[in-house]
């Protein structure tokens, strides 16, 4: 009997010795919440430097400019259940040459179009043979409105509205329509052309301000406030033209607006 316990304990003991092995397979979700932030400043800088050297004696010069400068300042629109207007309909159509239209139901707006056009005479080459000419043209426009007041109630509607006009017209074509108050409008062509070989310079400026305005516009009815209703459209109109067209329209207040074209022509030797 003792014999046998003392087998059984040393076979016990060497099977606590022994190695054992497993596969063990693990699966695990996990929920993680991730913040990012990135800042990105950008910073691109472009300076252009354009020199042009002519050397040419020119025998005759073309030069055109057409300068429009228009101003609002210090000025106040109080107005009370004035409702305002501005329509073309069936109008400005098939015309050739030029058309300019300035339309303005509103207060204290400026309207303008300016033309030039400059052209020299070909020297016929039996004559004196290898002339040249320069042709320089330049459009600008300055316009401001500073420190102006609109003050509007009881105002139905301020309407804008061209329909079924300024189709099909050869040359140019210039309009400006404003029913608001205190806008600049303008439209500026300078051409110039040289008909003998030579230089064409061309340059189109334009300068617009609006500062330290103050608008305050309701339609009061029915023991509510709302704002004031404004539309400017278009319908059916400036089609089939060909030439240089230019159209403004504002329905609001303190609207800078403006069209401005430079073209310098010479011909090619």
């Amino acid at each position: 009997m003792r014999k046998w316990v003392l087998v059984s304990l040393a076979a016990w003991f060497a099977l606590g010795l022994a190695t054992a092995y497993a596969d063990v397979f693990v699966t695990a979700t996990i929920t993680k919440t991730k913040d990012k932030t990135v800042t990105e400043t950008l910073e691109k800088f472009k300076t252009v430097r354009l020199n042009v050297l002519v050397n040419a004696a020119p025998d005759k010069f073309s030069e055109s400019e057409a300068i429009i400068n228009q101003r609002n300042f210090e000025n106040d629109a109080c107005e009370n259940c004035a409702e305002k207007r501005d329509q073309l309909f069936n109008s400005g159509s098939g015309n050739a040459g030029v058309l300019t239209i300035n339309q303005a139901a509103g207060n204290m707006n400026n309207q303008g179009s300016a033309i030039s056009i400059a052209v020299d005479v070909p020297t016929p080459p039996e004559e004196t043979p290898g002339e040249t000419g320069f042709a320089e043209a330049q459009a600008s426009a300055s316009q401001y409105n500073l420190t102006n007041t609109v003050e509007s109630i009881n105002i139905i509607f301020r309407e804008a509205a061209i329909d079924n006009s300024l189709n099909d017209n050869t040359g140019v074509v210039h309009v400006n329509q404003s029913p608001g108050n205190l806008n600049n409008q303008a439209n500026a062509l300078s051409i110039a052309l040289s008909l003998d070989a030579g230089v064409a310079l061309s340059e189109a400026d334009l300068g617009q301000f609006n500062t330290g305005n103050t608008v305050q516009e309701t339609n009061v009815g029915a023991g509510f406030a709302q704002s004031e209703p404004k539309t400017a459209r278009i319908t059916a109109s400036v089609n089939g033209n060909s030439g240089v067209i230019g159209v403004n329209q504002s329905s609001g207040n303190m609207a800078n607006q403006a069209n401005i074209v430079s073209v310098a022509v010479a011909r090619v030797p």
